[in-house]
C-alpha cells in the first residue's frame, strides 16, 4: 500500500484543524497508509529571526524525512488542477511507493529543504496558514485517489 507522511511544524492549535485532519484520514485509509509527523515548535522561537527559525526547523525536518520522494509545500511551487494532481500522485505511487509532504512553519520552508525535495507543490498562489494547509492537502490527496479509482467524490 502507498505510504504518505505529512511532516509538519507545530501541533494543530485549533480543534477544527484536528477534526478536519481526522475526517480525511478516515477516508484515505482505503487508498493509502497516511501518517502525520508533527515536529514541535523550535525552542525560543520568539527570539529567532525568520531565517534562524527556518534553519532550526529544517534541521528537525531533515531528521524526519524517510521516503524516497519528498514534496515541499510552498505557495511558490507548482500548481495542478485536480486531474493533473491525481496523475502526479499516481506516478509517485508507481515509481516509489511512498512520499513525504513537507509543510513548513509560520515562515515556510528553508531553502535547504526546498532544494532537497523532488517537487515543490502549491495549493494556491495565496499564502495559507500552515495549520490550514494540513486539512486542505489531505482533502486534495483524497480527491486525487477518488479520481484515480473512478470514484464520484471529485465531481
Amino acid at each position: 500500500m502507498f505510504h504518505i507522511t505529512l511532516i509538519a511544524i507545530g501541533k494543530n492549535k485549533d480543534y477544527w484543524v484536528d477534526a478536519a485532519v481526522e475526517h480525511y484520514l478516515t477516508f484515505l485509509k482505503k487508498y493509502a497508509e497516511v501518517t502525520l509527523d508533527y515536529i514541535p515548535d523550535a525552542k525560543q522561537s520568539k527570539n529567532l529571526s525568520e531565517t534562524e527559525l527556518r534553519r532550526a526547523e529544517a534541521v528537525q525536518i531533515q531528521k524526519r524525512i524517510k521516503s524516497s520522494y519528498q514534496i515541499a509545500m510552498s505557495e511558490k511551487g507548482k500548481s495542478f488542477n485536480s486531474k493533473k494532481f491525481a496523475d502526479f500522485l499516481q506516478q509517485i505511487q508507481m515509481k516509489s511507493g511512498d512520499a513525504d509532504f513537507i509543510i513548513g512553519g509560520i515562515y515556510g520552508l528553508d531553502d535547504s529543504i526546498l532544494r532537497k525535495c523532488h517537487t515543490t507543490l502549491s495549493l494556491s498562489p495565496m499564502t495559507m496558514s500552515h495549520q490550514l494547509v494540513r486539512p486542505v492537502l489531505l482533502e486534495q490527496i483524497y480527491r486525487a485517489f477518488s479520481i484515480i479509482s473512478g470514484g464520484k467524490y471529485h465531481k
